[in-house]
Parts: C-alpha cells; structure tokens; sequence
C-alpha cells in the first residue's frame, strides 16, 4: 500500500465516521477537503461519488427534497461505476448496488409525499472485504428506524 493510499483510507474514516452517524454534511464536508487536493482522477472521481451520496442523503433527510436525492445518487453512481472495488477500503460493487436500491426506495416514498427513509436503505459503505457478510447480514437484518429527522 502506497502512501498516498493510506492517506486516502484516512480521510474515507474520517468521513466515513459522520455518514455512518448520519452527519451527512460533515461527511461530505470532510471528504471534500480531500477531494479538492486529489491528483489522481480514480481517487478524485471516487471522493466525488462519496461526497455525492452524503449530499443526497442530507438533501433528502435534511432539505426534504427527494427528487434532488435522486438526482445525486445518479450523479454518485455515474462517478463510482468506473472505479475499482476497494478503493479507498471501500467495496464499490456493494455501494454501487445500494445506492440503485435507495434511489429506487426514494422515488418509492416520493410517489407517497413522504421523505423519510429506513436505515436500512442507506447506501453502505463497507470496507473492502467485509462486504459479502455485510450483504448476507442486512437481508436478514430487523428493520431499522428511520434516519429522517430534523436538524436543530
């Protein structure tokens, strides 16, 4: 592993620590910082796809706008499609599949008028290796509460 890959670990964790909290904003904020000094078009495209999945999931649970959830989580998944499965630790391909999966569930609730979105639905990012438990796992999971709620 290269440096320059450790330091990209690095600031997915980092990010990755208020997504999984469900500070959207903070994690697109903190990976945006080093998106903006990437070099690299795989790992810049790859920090993009992240940022772009928590600015959808902030769009949604924050702003209510599901139509504009939607829009970045294709923005998202246009930008992970070419990169390789464990950048960054993360596995791509299961990303890739739940980020179609939400943005299916968010039209779903928009049909309805709502916005809210169970946990469950949220785009996982799993480390790199982890992840086929982690999707024999989530079928099986109870379902989690929602993760819509207002910012004070």
């Amino acid at each position: 592993m290269t440096s320059a890959d450790v330091e990209l670990e690095a600031i997915v964790q980092r990010g990755l620590g208020a997504y999984r909290a469900g500070l959207f904003f903070e994690a697109h904020e903190l990976w945006e910082v080093g998106w903006r000094d990437e070099p690299h078009p795989v790992r810049k495209a790859f920090l993009q796809g992240l940022i772009l999945v928590a600015a959808a999931m902030h769009k949604l649970t924050r702003m209510r706008s599901p139509s504009g959830a939607v829009r970045l989580l294709s923005k998202a998944h246009a930008r992970l499609a070419g990169v390789p499965d464990g950048t960054g630790g993360v596995a791509i391909g299961l990303l890739l599949d739940d980020i179609a999966r939400a943005a299916s569930a968010i039209e779903r609730l928009a049909s309805e008028g709502r916005t809210e979105l169970d946990a469950s639905l949220l785009p996982r990012m799993e480390a790199h290796g982890e992840a086929a438990s982690s999707a024999s796992s989530a079928s099986s999971a109870p379902s989690a509460p929602t993760i819509a709620r207002p910012r004070s």
